[in-house]
C-alpha cells in the first residue's frame, strides 16, 4: 500500500520530466467581427486584442465596439486556452469595463443625459482553422454581458415673479444585457 502511495506521489514528477518543453513566447493579434443577439434585436460587434502566447495559452489586452442598444466601447483583458493536442478547439474569457458613447441632447433644452459604464465580460468557446504558420481563422460562440447606467435630469427654469427654484427630476436607468455572441476572427502570429 505504501509503495502505491509513493508511486502515485512521484508519478506527476516523472510524467512532467518526460514531456517535451515547447514553452516559447510569441506575439499574436486577434481581430474579430460578429453579431450579438438579445431580447430586442441583433447588433454588430468588433474586437481587437494583442498579447503573448505561451504553450497553449494566450493572454493580452484589447478593446472593441458593441452596438447593442447603446453604442459602447469595451476595454478588456483577453485570455484563451487551446484544448487538445492540436489546440484547434479553444475556450476564452475577456473580462473588463465598458465605456459608453456620449449621449447627445437634441431638442430638449431642460434635459441632461449622463451615461456611465460598468462591468463587461465575453466568454465562450471556438474552433481554429490554420491557414499557414502565421495566420488562422477562428469561429467562436459565447455569452457577452455588459452593464450600463443612464441618468436623465430635467431641470426647469424659474417661471414666477418671485423666483421659486424647482428641484430637478432625476431618473436613473440601469441596464444589464446578457447576450449571445458569434464571431469570426483572424489571428496573426505564431
Amino acid at each position: 500500500m505504501k509503495t502505491i502511495a509513493v508511486i502515485l506521489l512521484f508519478l506527476p514528477v516523472c510524467i512532467g520530466a518526460q514531456q517535451k518543453k515547447t514553452g516559447k513566447t510569441n506575439f499574436r493579434s486577434i481581430t474579430s467581427a460578429g453579431f450579438v443577439a438579445g431580447q430586442s434585436d441583433v447588433a454588430p460587434v468588433f474586437d481587437l486584442s494583442g498579447g503573448i502566447t505561451y504553450s497553449r495559452y494566450f493572454t493580452g489586452l484589447g478593446f472593441g465596439f458593441d452596438a447593442y442598444q447603446f453604442d459602447a466601447f469595451p476595454v478588456f483583458a483577453d485570455w484563451r486556452m487551446g484544448i487538445g493536442r492540436t489546440r484547434l478547439l479553444f475556450v476564452y474569457a475577456s473580462p473588463g469595463y465598458v465605456l459608453p458613447e456620449r449621449h447627445k441632447n437634441e431638442g430638449e433644452p431642460f434635459r441632461t443625459d449622463k451615461m456611465q459604464g460598468g462591468f463587461f465580460i465575453d466568454a465562450g468557446f471556438g474552433y481554429r482553422i490554420p491557414i499557414n504558420f502565421m495566420h488562422r481563422l477562428s469561429f467562436s460562440a459565447g455569452y457577452r454581458h455588459k452593464s450600463l447606467s443612464h441618468e436623465i435630469t430635467y431641470k426647469y427654469p424659474c417661471n414666477g415673479t418671485p423666483c421659486v427654484e424647482i428641484p430637478p427630476n432625476i431618473y436613473v436607468n440601469r441596464y444589464k444585457y446578457g447576450l449571445i455572441t458569434t464571431k469570426l476572427s483572424w489571428e496573426l502570429g505564431k
